[in-house]
């Protein structure tokens, strides 16, 4: 299985067909993420890791937008 650094994996790297979802995907750490890519046509399969810029969301951000805060008096 090869393994491809990507950003968007579109196509198959021995065919050339287009991919349309991963098979699989799984968080390595806060700002890397792996895809399994499985080709229908020739059966290939290869990992793509895509690596945000970014800092990583603090949890107060994530949940802040979703959760009021309760106000008792």
């Amino acid at each position: 299985m090869a393994s491809v650094s990507s950003l968007h994996a579109q196509e198959c790297t021995r065919c050339g067909s287009n991919l349309i979802v991963p098979e699989w995907d799984e968080r390595v750490n806060a700002q890397e993420v792996q895809y399994l890519w499985r080709c229908l046509n020739c059966r290939n399969e290869f990992v793509t890791l895509v690596a945000s810029d970014g800092e990583p969301f603090s949890v107060t951000e994530i949940t802040k937008p979703f959760f009021t805060s309760l106000v008792i008096e």
